[in-house]
């Protein structure tokens, strides 16, 4: 049976660096082998990260009680997106003039694709996943017995200037590479709804995505690898497992091998970008803040995605296409990467005017 990580050795960084000494939290830094001193901005990281997932350690961990707590989770996200698929068609069925609407009255009407195309059924998509919330609080209270604060940060608390100042950083980075993305291929329509449509549905498109992108990074950047890495001292558990989800729950059946295994790589640096926020500042905030400027620019500006573009002001050429070429698709993987790197620099690096506050 595997053991919980020792608490001195941090989740899985191997031999440990520093020791803390949690009442004057102290840290005391050891010398390597060729007696240069370790920076201090790496061991404070490490704190904060060995700090997080003490959260964990405080709970029951054991492999049954992590197994069936993300079996709940996904029971109450299939239940919610059966509910969430209903009331949706429901909703379109009131617009659409219908006098009386029963439980058979919707199945009856109920047309996947032409839900997933519309506006409500942007809603329903965004939604459905932001049910993630409710799993993993439940997950942590019937089976962890711990408090959803524990994944928040080690303040028990979501740091809100990270959060603004990710959020407008990707946003940010976002929209000044779409010239770059354009190179690749400049095709670029209007979307289908109307600007006073756009800016009706915008309040409620953004509270949607708010809740989606949060829900994520809730589930694969907070809940996982903090029991996991409490659980497990390997990376490849708590690290690869999580990433290793989230990255292909993005598959595009529909696109070519090429532009699918393009965008799983662009999803993989994304997911592995977010855990970094988690490690070096030991909270959601940034990860959280940088996942909804992301999902901004991908479904209220610009979308390439036929599922998730029915509120967006501008349309480009879908990912599903067939007519990606090989190297469009090695492209797109390198602009997606390079959009993610300059994000990663523009968060982290120590000379960079819009660091995160909680690195200053």
């Amino acid at each position: 049976m595997a053991q919980p990580a020792p608490r001195d050795q941090g989740a899985a960084f191997g031999p440990p660096f520093f020791f803390i000494d949690p009442p004057n939290i102290e840290v005391c830094v050891k010398l390597h082998e060729d007696g240069v001193n370790t920076s201090r901005g790496l061991m404070m990281q490490r704190y904060r990260f060995d700090a997080y997932v003490d959260a964990a350690r405080n709970g029951k961990n054991a492999v049954w009680r992590i197994v069936l707590a993300v079996v709940l989770i996904t029971i109450i996200w299939l239940a919610a997106t059966f509910a969430l698929l209903c009331a949706g068609t429901a909703a379109m069925m009131i617009r659409d003039g219908y006098s009386t609407i029963g439980f058979d009255d919707v199945r009856y009407a109920f047309d996947y694709e032409a839900l997933m195309t519309d506006q409500i059924g942007l809603i329903v998509t965004l939604l459905s996943v932001a049910s993630l919330w409710i799993g993993v609080w439940l997950a942590l209270r019937v089976f962890h017995k711990r408090s959803l604060l524990d994944l928040f940060g080690i303040e028990r608390r979501l740091g809100w200037p990270d959060f603004i100042r990710s959020t407008v950083v990707s946003l940010a980075v976002g929209i000044a590479a779409i010239p770059v993305g354009l190179l690749i291929d400049p095709t670029v329509m209007r979307g289908s709804i109307s600007l006073s449509g756009w800016l009706a549905m915008a309040p409620l498109v953004l509270v949607s995505c708010f809740l989606q992108s949060s829900a994520e990074e809730l589930a694969f950047r907070g809940y996982l690898p903090q029991v996991l890495a409490a659980r497990f001292a390997t990376p490849l558990i708590w690290l690869g497992v999580p990433t290793a989800v989230f990255t292909l729950l993005h598959w595009q059946g529909g696109a070519s091998i090429a532009m699918n295994l393009a965008y799983l790589f662009v999803i993989l640096g994304f997911s592995l970008s977010m855990t970094l926020f988690l490690m070096v500042s030991g909270n959601l905030a940034a990860g959280m803040g940088a996942h909804f400027g992301n999902n901004i620019g991908a479904v209220v500006l610009f979308s390439s995605q036929p599922d998730l573009g029915a509120a967006a002001l501008f349309a480009g050429r879908s990912i599903l296409d067939q007519g990606w070429t090989f190297s469009q698709a090695v492209m797109f993987g390198l602009y997606g990467v390079l959009v993610i790197v300059i994000t990663q620099l523009l968060l982290l690096h120590p000379a960079s005017p819009v660091r995160l506050r909680s690195l200053l």
